[in-house]
C-alpha cells in the first residue's frame, strides 16, 4: 500500500486534475494497491474562511457566494466527465452546496460563527474536491471509491486544531480498508468527534491525515504531491538558485518543518516516524524529477548543511534582571506561564550568566505574553529583581539544518561571517548541543537577504556573486562595463558572478532589483533611463538591500564621496577611482576609513594613484610585514610624464595638452593635471598610506603652467590663455637640455613632508628613461634600502585605469568566500 496525497495546486484546474489521474494510474500499474488524499482546490479553504467572516454582516453575500462555488464545481463536472456520468455527478455537488447554503444561513440567524460552525464549513473544501476528482478517476480507474475522513479519524473537540484519538482512528481505518478491493479517495484535512461533529486538523492537515493513514495501516511509502521539486534548500521565493534535497532524515525535516519550511509540517511527519514509512515529496508538475526523501537516515552526498528555513512575524520577548542570577525556576515558570495559555514558544535564548532570557513567539502572539508574563513576575518586577520584559517585533527566525554539521569545525562561521559582512545584526541565538540545527533571530527586513546571502555562502559557496552600482559612465566607465563583458569567460571560469544592478552618470540613471544586460548598457542609460539624482540613486540601491553590493564611483566629481560613509554604513563596499575621498581632511579621511574598518566592508582605491600600477596594495602588505617607509619618490602623473615625454620644441606646449585630453590621458579637467592638485592629491594619499597625518595644504606644489590663468575659464578659453606659458615651458626645456638632462614632475615624501616640483633629472636616476604615460614609483623603507623597490608602468590611459578598477572589483568578489 501507497499513499499518494496531492495537494490543492495539483487540483486547482481541469488540465491540472488530468495530471493527477494520470499520476494515479502510473503509480497504480508500477505499485499495486494505493489508496488517495486530497486537500481542497487552491484558494477554496481561504474562500471559505473569507465566507466565515462574512456571515455576521451579510446573509444576502454569503448566499450569493455559496453559489458561486457551486457554479465553479458544476463547470469543472462538465470539463473532466463524459455526458452521461453528469447528471448523478451534478446532483450531488448541488446537494453539498445546498447543505453548506442551509449551515450558511443558520449561522447567519444567530448572528455568529462558533469555532464548530467554521470546521463544518471549511470542511466543503476538501469534500468537494474529493467528490469530484473521483467521479473523473472512475473513467479510468472505475474501483475508485470516494471516503470522507470524518468516518476514519476521531478526534477530540479542539476545533480549527483538533487532536486525533489514534487508538480509535487506527482501529477504523484498518476495518474499513480490510480486504476491499478498491481505491479510495480521501478527505484531507477533516475528521469527526465521538459524537459526530466535524474538526479540522489544522491547516495543512491533509498531510496530517495522509502520515496518519500511512502509519495505521503500515504503507510502503507516503506520497506527497505538491508543486515544487521536492523540498528546496531553502524558500524560492526569495534565493532563486534553490536546490532540490535529494534525501532527509526524518529529524532534519522536522527541524526544517517547525521552522517553516514549505511543504513540510511538523504533525504530519509524527506517525510516518513513528512508524519509520519514507515519505517522499513530488512536484505534480514535472513527475519525473525524483523529489527529496524522508526516511530515518541523513544522506552525506549533498553536504552536512541540508536547508535553511525562516519564520517571519515573530516577535522577541526578552527578561532580564539581576535577581534571576542563580534563582531555581524562572523558566520553569515562563514557560508554564505561556503554556497555560496555549502560547507557544518556537525559539530560546539564554544568557550563560542566567542574567537575562529571550523567547520568540508568533507576532500574533506578543501582546498577550507580554501581558501574561507581566502578571507571572510581578512581584519580581515590583522588587526590581527583574528590571524589564521587553517586546520587540518585526522580526524573523532562520534556521540553519543538517544532521552532519555535528562532525563539521567552522560551521558556525559559515553561517554568520557573510551575514555580519553584509551588515546583517543577529538579535538572538539558539543551538542545541546535538548541533542539528543552528538558529537565530534577526530583523524581519532582512530576511530576503539573509537567505541569499547564506544559501551562496552553504550552498554555491564556489561562485561569488557581487551586485555592481556603478558612478560614472565616461572614457572610464564605458571601457569598465565593456571590459567586464569582455571578460565574462575568465569570471565565469574563476566562478565569479558580476550583476550589474545599476548605472547614473551626470544626466541619467537606470537602477533595477534585477541583473541589468552588460550587453545593451548604453541603450538602457539612453533610453530605459530616468533623470540623473545621485541621492535618488543611493538611496534606491540602499533599500533595494541586496547582498553583497559594490558602489563602484567613475567619477572625480565632488558629490558622490558626500555619500560614502553612508554607503559604507549600509555594509556596502566601495570602488572608487575618485581620489577625493582619501584627500578630504584628515578628520573625515580618518572618519572613513574608521566606517570601512567597523562595518567590515571593503574601501578599494588602488587606481588613485598609478592607475593599473599596484602601488597601494603593495605598500600595505610591507607595511602590514613590519616595514617602515622611509621615502618616496614618485612620477605619478601619466599624462604630465607623457607631455614632458613628448615634448621636444616642434610643437607648443599647449597644443600637446590638447592632443593629450583627446585621447584621454588627462582629467576630465587638464587643468587638474597642469595645476599639480592630481599629482598632490597622488602623493598626498600615498603619505597617508605611509602613516603620515597630512592635509593636502601641507604640500608644497610648483605648478607646471597655470598660476595666472582664471580658473573660471572654460575649456577653449583656457587653451586660447595658456599660449604665452609655451615660451615659458620653452626655456625651461632647453636649459633642462643643455644639462643633459629631461624635465619630470616629481613627488617627494621625505622626513613628515611632501612636495610637487618639476626637476631635471640626468641618467642615473630612474626617472629619466620613462617614457610615454609611464608612472615610476621608487619606494625606500627599512627592508628595501640598500635598493629601493620601484614599480613601474603606464599610469594614464583609459585600458589601464579601467582594468585597475576591475582588478579591484574581482578582490573584493575574492573576499566574499570565506
Amino acid at each position: 500500500m501507497r499513499i499518494l496525497k496531492f495537494g490543492g495546486s495539483s487540483l486547482a484546474e481541469p488540465d491540472r486534475i488530468k495530471t493527477v489521474i494520470n499520476i494515479i494510474s502510473r503509480s497504480k500499474s508500477l505499485n499495486g494497491e494505493i489508496s488517495v488524499v486530497v486537500s481542497a482546490q487552491a484558494g477554496i479553504t481561504d474562500y471559505l474562511g473569507s465566507l466565515c467572516d462574512l456571515i455576521p454582516a451579510n446573509a444576502p453575500e454569503c448566499e450569493a457566494a455559496v453559489r458561486k462555488l457551486e457554479l465553479q464545481y458544476l463547470d469543472f463536472v462538465k470539463k473532466l466527465l463524459p455526458v452521461a456520468t453528469q447528471p448523478s455527478a451534478t446532483a450531488e455537488i448541488m446537494a453539498m452546496c445546498n447543505e453548506l447554503s442551509g449551515v450558511v444561513k443558520g449561522a447567519s440567524l444567530v448572528g455568529e460563527v462558533t469555532s464548530r460552525t467554521r470546521d463544518l464549513i471549511l470542511s466543503f473544501g476538501e469534500r468537494l474536491s474529493a467528490f469530484l476528482l473521483t467521479q473523473a478517476l472512475k473513467q479510468e480507474i472505475p474501483e475508485a471509491y470516494y471516503v470522507d475522513a470524518r468516518e476514519l479519524i476521531r478526534t477530540d473537540l479542539n476545533f480549527g486544531k483538533a487532536k486525533i484519538d489514534f487508538e480509535i482512528t487506527n482501529k477504523l481505518i484498518q476495518e474499513h480498508y480490510g480486504n476491499k478491493k478498491r481505491m479510495f479517495i480521501v478527505t484531507g484535512f477533516i475528521a469527526s468527534s465521538e459524537h459526530g461533529e466535524t474538526t479540522t486538523l489544522g491547516r495543512n492537515g491533509s498531510d496530517y491525515t495522509a502520515s496518519v493513514l500511512g502509519a495505521a495501516l503500515n504503507a510502503e511509502a507516503i506520497e506527497i504531491w505538491t508543486d515544487v521539486d521536492g523540498v528546496m534548500t531553502t524558500d524560492p521565493r526569495y534565493v532563486s538558485d534553490t536546490q532540490s534535497i535529494t534525501q532527509l532524515s526524518y529529524n532534519e525535516a522536522m527541524e526544517l518543518s517547525h521552522f517553516g519550511a514549505r511543504v513540510l509540517y511538523p504533525a504530519s511527519l509524527q506517525p510516518a516516524m513513528a512508524r519509520k514509512i519514507p515519505i517522499l515529496v513530488k512536484n505534480t508538475f514535472n513527475p519525473d524529477h525524483k523529489g527529496t526523501l524522508i526516511c530515518s537516515e541523513s544522506s552525506k552526498d549533498n553536504g552536512f548543511i541540508k536547508g535553511i528555513a525562516s519564520l517571519s512575524d515573530i516577535s522577541l520577548i526578552n527578561i532580564e534582571g539581576s535577581g534571576m542570577v542563580g534563582v531555581v525556576g524562572v523558566s520553569a515558570r515562563l514557560f508554564s506561564a505561556l503554556s497555560q495559555e496555549n502560547v507557544s514558544v518556537i525559539l530560546i535564548s539564554q544568557a550563560s550568566s542566567e542574567h537575562s532570557i529571550c523567547v520568540a513567539v508568533m507576532q500574533k502572539d506578543a501582546e498577550k505574553s507580554n501581558r501574561i508574563l507581566n502578571g507571572a513576575f510581578r512581584e519580581e518586577l515590583s522588587l526590581g529583581l527583574i528590571s524589564s520584559i521587553k517586546t520587540e517585533s518585526n522580526l524573523s527566525i532562520v534556521a540553519v539544518v543538517g544532521e552532519n554539521m555535528r562532525y563539521m569545525p567552522g560551521v558556525a562561521a559559515r553561517v554568520f561571517t557573510p551575514l555580519g559582512r553584509n551588515g546583517i545584526n543577529i538579535k538572538a541565538i539558539s543551538q542545541g548541543s546535538s548541533e542539528l540545527n543552528i538558529s537565530f533571530v534577526i530583523d524581519g527586513k532582512e530576511i530576503r537577504k539573509a537567505l541569499r546571502v547564506l544559501h551562496q555562502s552553504l550552498f554555491n559557496r564556489e561562485n561569488r556573486q557581487l551586485n555592481l552600482y556603478i558612478a560614472g559612465t565616461g572614457q572610464v566607465g564605458s571601457r569598465l562595463l565593456d571590459m567586464i563583458k569582455e571578460h565574462n569567460d575568465y569570471l565565469v571560469k574563476n566562478k565569479i558572478d558580476l550583476q550589474l544592478c545599476g548605472m547614473i552618470n551626470s544626466s541619467k540613471m537606470v537602477i533595477s532589483d534585477n541583473r541589468l544586460d552588460l550587453g545593451d548598457w548604453e541603450k538602457l542609460i539612453k533610453v530605459d533611463s530616468e533623470k540623473a539624482d545621485l541621492q535618488e540613486f543611493v538611496g534606491r540601491m540602499i533599500n533595494l538591500n541586496k547582498e553583497n553590493s559594490l558602489f563602484i564611483d567613475v567619477t572625480a566629481a565632488e558629490e558622490p564621496i558626500v555619500f560614502y560613509n553612508r554607503i559604507l554604513s549600509e555594509n556596502i563596499s566601495i570602488v572608487a577611482a575618485n581620489k577625493r575621498a582619501n584627500t578630504q581632511n584628515m578628520n573625515e579621511y580618518r572618519k572613513l576609513h574608521d566606517v570601512a574598518l567597523k562595518r567590515n566592508v571593503s574601501f578599494h582605491y588602488e587606481t588613485n594613484v598609478g592607475a593599473g600600477l599596484p602601488v597601494i596594495n603593495v605598500l600595505r602588505k610591507l607595511i602590514s610585514g613590519g616595514d617602515k617607509v622611509i621615502s618616496i619618490e614618485a612620477v605619478l602623473s601619466g599624462t604630465i610624464n607623457w607631455l614632458l615625454s613628448e615634448y621636444d620644441g616642434s610643437k607648443p606646449f599647449s597644443e600637446l595638452v590638447r592632443i593629450a585630453k583627446e585621447r584621454g590621458y588627462t582629467e576630465p579637467d587638464p587643468r587638474d593635471d597642469l595645476s599639480g592638485m592630481d599629482v598632490a592629491r597622488k602623493c598626498l594619499i600615498l603619505a597617508r598610506e605611509a602613516g603620515l597625518d597630512i592635509e593636502l595644504e601641507n604640500i608644497y606644489v610648483d605648478a607646471l603652467m597655470l598660476p595666472d590663468i582664471d580658473p573660471a575659464l572654460d575649456l577653449e578659453s583656457f587653451f586660447r590663455e595658456s599660449k604665452p606659458f609655451d615660451q615659458l615651458f620653452d626655456a625651461r626645456y632647453k636649459k633642462a637640455l643643455d644639462e643633459g638632462k629631461k624635465l619630470r614632475y616629481i613627488a617627494k615624501i621625505e622626513n613628515g613632508s611632501a612636495k610637487v616640483e618639476l626637476e631635471g633629472v640626468g641618467e642615473s636616476n630612474s626617472f629619466f628613461t620613462l617614457q610615454g604615460s609611464e608612472n615610476c614609483i621608487i619606494l625606500t623603507t627599512r627592508y628595501y634600502q640598500q635598493t629601493p623597490m620601484v614599480i613601474r608602468g603606464p599610469g594614464a590611459g583609459v585600458d589601464v585605469t579601467a582594468a585597475g578598477m576591475l582588478a579591484d572589483i574581482v578582490r573584493i568578489a575574492e573576499d566574499v568566500r570565506i
